[in-house]
């Protein structure tokens, strides 16, 4: 019997020796990684809330004529830049010009008449001084000289009158812009009142947003906005709400529109516009975008946990600000931020912060 316990203990003594040897073999030491860190921390940023909005001139006018006539000639095209006092349409009214010259021979006419009567006035005025002449001759011929000269004002105010509605015959430009839309063309009548050219001044700029009505109380005037057209490569650029126009339609939508605190002559009517509106600061946990690392659609960042090893979080972000984004989730306040290493991190590789 003590024979076969003596079996059994050996077996035992023998596997604690190699147990006890196997602890006493040295393992490698890790090595650490350097790296730079900085702690996470908020950020007060301004409030942003973006919005769609186009280029829109904000001096627009419909060219019209107060005559009736046939369209001579139309000197501009769609999308033609014109200046002030340009001739743009000529309108062809030959009942005007006839009225015109009719006027203008009645001038001609009280004029003669005029000029005869005051020289018999003056030739009397003197037979009266000598004599000659009654004073009842004297008084009915300054009642004629009076006569005569309202009859050749009278005249005049005729054919000024006719040669103001001739002056809507040749239509000019009133403004410094671009021609919008064309209506008519050589051959048509224009009647009076009716729309000839739509024009649009390029001296003044305005973005021209629609607004839900469900987001129009995040409006007021004098508001500032930063202002992005692509297009024109401009951003960042300054402006403040200007008026908010309410809803005439069933639409629901409010047009809010933003001055420019400047104008840039890249800007062109129609561009796309974003426009951000600045309003009550809010805090933000802000990360550099070198320090982001993707992994098909994940998106992470180093951190170090409490045993000084590298930890890779994964995180959601929201807007890029410059070089650094938002971070909406799976990140903390206080934590340590992993923001460059010397060699390729791990998760859960030993790091050492400079």
């Amino acid at each position: 019997m003590k024979k076969n316990k003596l079996y059994l203990i050996l077996p035992a003594i023998a596997l604690l020796a190699w147990s006890c040897g196997d602890e006493e073999k040295v393992t490698p030491k890790q090595q650490s990684v350097d790296v730079k860190t900085e702690t996470i921390k908020y950020t007060e940023m301004v409030g942003e809330q973006r919005f769609s909005g186009t280029v829109k001139a904000d001096d627009k006018l419909m060219l019209s004529t107060k005559i009736f006539g046939q369209v001579d000639a139309v000197l501009v095209k769609e999308g033609d830049k014109i200046s002030k006092g340009q001739l743009l349409v000529k309108i062809k009214s030959n009942d005007l010009a006839a009225k015109q010259n009719t006027a203008s021979s009645g001038v001609q006419a009280a004029k003669t008449n005029m000029e005869n009567t005051i020289k018999n006035y003056d030739r009397i005025k003197t037979l009266h001084e000598k004599g000659s002449a009654t004073q009842k001759e004297l008084e009915d011929m300054t009642a004629a000289k009076e006569a005569a000269i309202a009859q050749h004002k009278a005249a005049q105010h005729q054919l000024a009158e006719v040669n103001d509605y001739l002056s809507y015959a040749n239509l000019t430009s009133p403004i410094n812009g671009f021609v919008s839309k064309k209506m008519v063309n050589v051959g048509d009548m224009a009647n009076p009142g009716q729309p000839i050219l739509a024009l649009e001044s390029m001296e003044e700029l305005k973005i021209e947003a629609n607004i839900p009505a469900f987001e129009i109380s995040k409006f007021e005037v004098n508001d500032s906005i930063k202002i992005t057209v692509t297009d024109a490569d401009l951003a960042g650029v300054s402006g403040v709400v200007e008026r908010i126009v309410p809803s005439s339609s069933f639409s629901g939508q409010y047009k809010v529109v933003v001055a420019l605190s400047q104008q840039h002559k890249s800007l062109k009517p129609g561009m796309f516009a974003r426009i951000n509106l600045l309003k009550d600061s809010e805090k933000k946990l802000l990360v550099q975008k070198s320090s982001i690392i993707t992994k098909g659609q994940l998106t992470g960042i180093y951190t170090v946990n409490q045993q000084g090893e590298a930890m890779l979080r994964w995180i959601r972000l929201g807007k890029e600000y410059d070089d650094k984004v938002e971070v909406l989730s799976g990140l903390i306040e206080g934590e340590q931020l992993i923001v460059s290493s010397a060699s390729k991190l791990t998760d859960g590789a030993l790091v050492k912060s400079k």
